[in-house]
């Protein structure tokens, strides 16, 4: 793994910090897909973090800057202030091979729509269900309103292949946004008990798609089809270099 911080080899002082925002893509080829959604989005969290504007011209020179060639890989970008960049690039990374088993669990990230530093409970909360035999943890609120997994967005099938996304306070992933130019989709109320009398369900997020095959012990439609249909259409988008 590398880090670097505009540009130069990272501090470990430059990188100790849990503050701030980030954005993480995958690099297949030297290219991006919807690098458009991760530049919008750094800019959108920078302002609301930092009240300033972020330069995406910057910040794709110092991608490119910090990938030095390497055509598939890893990367995030992390702003823990108003001025430095830090870019990390590792290895690739894939989705997970078999659909996932969920345990819903009473937790909302706070600051939901920001993708921030400094997430220890999501990620406790997915351990926990890991120790259980689940795949990861699916974030509810109190009444049991969905919102996204630990670290993906939740997309709730309907008959013929259209979408629903839970609207309990969630961060709209560039996963997310990549589904939504490719597939019909809409934004509304999904309780946990909605997702049994449902076509199915799936995780998307920038590592890739995901069919769900339960939550809580109960095993969904099988949605093998309709994401495979989805990460087809997905797929075939473009992949921008930085």
């Amino acid at each position: 793994m590398r880090i670097e911080v505009d540009g130069r080899p990272a501090t470990a002082e430059q990188v100790a910090s849990t503050d701030g925002h980030f954005t993480a893509m995958q690099v297949r080829g030297g290219g991006v897909q919807g690098l458009e959604h991760h530049l919008r989005r750094l800019d959108a969290a920078h302002r609301e973090i930092f009240g300033l504007p972020l330069d995406g011209d910057r910040v794709r020179r110092l991608v490119r800057h910090a990938l030095a060639g390497q055509a598939d890989a890893s990367v995030r970008v992390v702003l823990r202030d108003p001025e430095h960049v830090a870019v990390q690039v590792g290895e690739p990374r894939r989705p997970p091979a078999r659909p996932q088993r969920l345990r819903s669990v009473p937790y909302l990230r706070p600051f939901a729509h920001l993708k921030h530093l400094g997430g220890f409970a999501q990620a406790q909360w997915a351990r926990q269900a890991g120790r259980e035999g689940h795949d990861d943890a699916l974030l509810v609120s109190p009444d049991g309103a969905v919102a996204e997994s630990t670290v993906a967005n939740v997309g709730v099938l309907g008959p013929d292949g259209d979408v629903l996304w839970p609207d309990a306070p969630h961060l709209r992933g560039t996963g997310l946004a990549l589904v939504e130019e490719t597939t019909p989709t809409r934004t509304g109320p999904v309780h946990v008990d909605d997702l049994g009398r449902s076509a199915g369900a799936f995780l998307v997020n920038s590592i890739g798609i995901v069919a769900v095959a339960s939550v809580d012990g109960t095993d969904l439609p099988d949605a093998t089809a309709h994401v495979e249909a989805i990460r087809r259409r997905v797929a075939a988008l473009p992949w921008a270099p930085p």
